[in-house]
């Protein structure tokens, strides 16, 4: 029977992107266990979780949720703590509990109560395989499931323009199936099929603009000059010398109204939670009120 030691942790939700803002205490503990001779064991909660491990550096290795080899005593489950169960992030209600808080802010203090103390004040980037040849492009991530968070094809296009009138070239990160609008509209595509070849490609660009998802903080997470595209609250931007908010506003009623029927906080263990994409009830997205100019002003500021 192995005697090696074995640590497991969970990230704050099945999402890629909250793999990624969970990565600073992952980390911690990869490096705390390091020190000590205990291996650390990503628990997933989603394939897209699975695949982007295998670029976290120092993970012995992933486990599904609910997988009977996690040891209940040494798992930190960072859904487990009042910061994510009492309320819904970005809600009236969680603001009146906690502060506004950022996720960082978030993360950091749930990490610190299970023991794991993250630095937050840099992002350690994910293991770069097979750098792009994205080199000098500014990548525009703007695919995203559901409709909450995105942000009218036309004003990408504007965007697009707005740069190429100032000497950068552009493209729009694809998964390679499928038609994709902003490409159809005349706008290069660079692919990046898996979450590892979105790190290669996001690491070795000029900059990103994007939506609030995944590949965003995956960007953020490499260091790469990045501006994000948040509602009002934007909760989930990442701070730091390299990134940018350009905030929409806030949710119209309707749209909050759907959001608490759609709250799953109070959930633990999500295996077996099938949710569909978040649709925009109100027929206005968020985001619409920004405008191109204002986010070339922020670039302008990283690059």
């Amino acid at each position: 029977m192995s005697t090696v030691r074995r640590r497991f942790i969970a990230p704050v939700s099945f999402g890629l992107g909250d793999l990624v803002v969970s990565l600073p205490v992952v980390q911690a503990a990869v490096s705390v266990g390091r020190s000590s001779g205990t291996e650390t064991w990503l628990v997933t909660r989603s394939p897209v979780q699975v695949a982007l491990a295998e670029r976290i550096s120092g993970l012995a290795g992933t486990v599904g949720e609910g997988d009977p080899a996690i040891n209940p005593e040494t798992l930190i489950d960072l859904r487990d703590h009042p910061l994510q169960r009492d309320h819904w992030w970005g809600t009236p209600e969680f603001a009146a509990a906690y502060g506004s808080l950022s996720i960082n802010e978030i993360v950091g203090r749930i990490g610190a109560d299970f023991g794991v103390v993250g630095d937050f004040s840099a992002p350690i980037p994910l293991e770069v395989r097979d750098p792009s040849d994205a080199e000098g492009l500014v990548l525009f991530v703007a695919d995203t499931d559901g409709t909450a968070k995105r942000w009218a094809s036309e004003r990408w296009v504007e965007l697009a323009a707005a740069l190429e009138c100032r000497g950068l070239d552009v493209a729009v990160v694809t998964r390679g199936e499928g038609g994709n609008p902003l490409v159809d509209l005349g706008i290069a595509g660079v692919v990046a099929a898996t979450p590892g070849d979105a790190v290669d490609v996001l690491s070795g660009c000029r900059a990103v603009v994007g939506v609030d998802t995944g590949l965003t903080h995956i960007a953020a997470q490499q260091g790469t000059p990045s501006v994000s595209l948040c509602r009002t609250p934007a909760v989930y931007f990442r701070g730091w010398d390299h990134t940018r908010l350009v905030a929409g506003s806030g949710c119209d009623p309707v749209c909050r109204r759907a959001e608490r029927a759609y709250a799953y906080n109070q959930r633990v263990d999500l295996s077996g939670l099938h949710l569909a994409p978040r649709v925009c009830p109100a027929g206005v997205g968020c985001l619409d009120g920004i405008e191109p100019g204002a986010v070339v002003k922020a670039l302008s500021e990283l690059c």
